[in-house]
């Protein structure tokens, strides 16, 4: 995810390419929705998605896409269509995204003759219709006025004002199902507005009084939003509990797992803020068991293919590992295909041939992973790092993109292609390395020897002339539990620090050494500060995880700085030192 998306409206504003197709249909049953149809997706406004043949082949319900929305739905197949007494259900399969309708008719209301219901989107649920068209191809994006009201309004840095501008806005529109950006806006900004708690039931009486129309997977979707933007605040810590205990007493019971324990956390912190103890503790035990049941699901599931293991190298002397650098993020839904690729190289190769090495960014939002050093890595890149994911081979960038968890093993065929090759590349720099743990203190010994010296680099004359070549260690922990925006429940080989720094040691006549110690103790509170300073900016989605520092290795290697070409490298587990 670069830059610039982030910036993007989620809809994609770009013109429709028309896709025809004829079908002879059969006559359909006087209650079913046969026809021509325009999905509308109605939760920022009203963005027209595809146009659709509903009809009957064959006795059965058909779909036919007459035309998607470009970028999304180009050349989107239409799948498990269902048709029945005034209900249509249908699966959208785009280039880039799959999207569920499911919804019926409504009789009266300003959506009288449409099917209304809501579309699924990457786990998400909106609000959605289909209404009767005669057209064959979708009218060209134009600008959200809705949206452009609504970041203006939500841009006031007067509290005060911001809040009067939502409120006026809601007054604007009444009943429009883009109102939810609104209710939420307002509701997760309730306590800094110091909002009267009444106020606060009325917005949500009235927001969940508006979803009605379209179904109870909406009402319910609703009510979930509004929890979470109130559970945490303890000026509203009753409602929020009566909240949350009607959403749980009506949950379905097929609710994935991870739907229950997002509600079962958000129930313990609200009965924790209304001091109902004995309600949290349940809560709190309750979610700790679905926890441990997503982890094993998780564990079992990811990655959705099996890695095959290295054969080894074919020619003789070809003895450097690959360093394989991955930017990622976890709220960056893109890096699920780097991640779980890169987690299952680790699998595929000893350390001997593969290092990875994992450096999280606050892209495109808030990371607790993040630190520092890492921020400082992505410095040394440059304009290089595009965004996340961004991978380096070797210090060469390659393998760009990412994509969901369908398109992992993809990306791991891909990484592994450029490996493979890599490997059979022979090199001549020695790396050695030791690292032992004593305590809360890691003591740590690198020497490189490069037989070439590196070009001298920035030198005035031979005096103060400065090797290109740099000794660089990273501190890296082998898993870390958290779920972020994309659902990745464990990261690995995160680097925690770049131990005597960014820049490294310089390599005299092609020889360095380092020997230095880090301290547990002074890291993981550096870190813990790190972390808590920038949530002043921007707080972190969900509760951040502890620093454990468990399971630790040291990474080092040396780097030419002129092309950034990594020349040789070693990883080794940290030692509990012997007495």
């Amino acid at each position: 995810m670069n830059r610039s998306q982030m910036r993007r409206p989620w809809i994609a504003r770009a013109s429709a390419t028309l896709c025809l197709v004829g079908l002879l249909a059969s006559p359909a049953t006087a209650a079913e929705p046969v026809g021509i149809w325009k999905l509308v997706v109605l939760a920022f406004g009203a963005d027209d998605f595809a146009i659709v043949d509903l009809h009957r082949q064959d006795d059965k319900p058909r779909g036919v896409v007459i035309d998607g929305r470009k970028q999304l739905l180009e050349g989107a197949q239409i799948e498990g269509v269902d048709l029945q007494d005034g209900r249509a259900a249908f699966t959208l399969k785009g280039s880039v995204m799959t999207i569920k309708f499911s919804g019926s008719e409504a009789k009266e209301g300003p959506f009288a003759g449409q099917i209304v219901g809501t579309v699924l989107i990457q786990n998400e649920s909106y609000p959605a219709s289909l209404e009767k068209t005669r057209e064959e191809k979708l009218a060209p994006a134009k600008p959200n006025a809705f949206v452009q009201d609504f970041l203006k309004a939500a841009r006031q840095e007067d509290m005060g004002k911001k809040v009067d501008d939502l409120r006026a806005l809601l007054a604007k529109n009444p009943g429009v199902p883009a109102n939810q950006i609104i209710y939420s806006e307002l509701l997760g900004n309730a306590e800094a507005a110091k909002l009267p708690p009444a106020e606060v039931d009325r917005l949500i009486a009235n927001w969940r009084r508006e979803a009605e129309p379209f179904g109870q997977v909406w009402v319910d979707e609703v009510g979930m939003k509004a929890f979470k933007a109130i559970a945490g605040s303890k000026p509203f810590a009753e409602t929020a509990l009566k909240l949350g205990q009607e959403l749980d007493k009506g949950l379905a019971a097929d609710a994935s797992t991870d739907a229950k324990a997002v509600l079962v956390k958000l129930l313990a912190t609200a009965a924790r803020n209304a001091g109902k103890a004995d309600l949290a503790a349940d809560a709190e035990g309750r979610a700790a068991k679905l926890d441990a049941q997503l982890d094993a699901e998780y564990h079992e599931k990811v990655p959705p293919f099996k890695p095959t293991p290295y054969e080894g190298r074919k020619k003789p002397g070809a003895t450097q590992p690959v360093v394989l650098e991955l930017f990622t993020g976890a709220q960056c839904p893109p890096c699920v295909a780097a991640d779980v690729a890169f987690d299952a190289l680790l699998k595929t190769y000893k350390p001997t041939d593969f290092i990875g090495l994992q450096y999280h960014l606050h892209i495109p939002g808030p990371d607790p992973l993040t630190n520092a050093d890492a921020v400082a890595r992505q410095g040394y890149y440059g304009d290089e790092v595009r965004g996340t994911p961004s991978t380096f081979f070797n210090g060469r960038s390659d393998g760009a993109g990412g994509g969901p968890m369908a398109a992992s093993e993809n990306k791991y065929n891909e990484y592994r292609g450029l490996i493979d090759e890599m490997l059979e590349q022979s090199g001549k720099t020695e790396v050695a390395l030791d690292a032992k743990r004593e305590g809360e203190e890691i003591t740590i010994v690198a020497s490189a020897n490069s037989p070439t010296p590196a070009a001298k680099a920035d030198a005035k004359d031979v005096k103060d002339a400065k090797s290109s070549l740099r000794l660089r260690l990273a501190l890296t922990e082998e898993s870390v539990r958290y779920v972020g925006g994309n659902k990745l429940r464990f990261h690995h080989h995160v680097v925690r620090a770049l131990p005597g720094g960014a820049e490294g040691t310089e390599l005299v006549d092609g020889k360095g050494k380092v020997e230095l110690k880090v301290n547990l103790v002074e890291l993981r509170e550096k870190l813990n500060t790190y972390v808590s300073e920038y949530a002043k900016e921007r707080p972190f989605p969900a509760a951040t995880p502890e620093i454990a520092l468990k399971n630790l290795s040291v990474v080092a290697f040396v780097q030419d700085d002129l092309d950034k070409a990594i020349l040789g490298a070693v990883s080794v587990p940290v030692a509990e030192a012997t007495p």
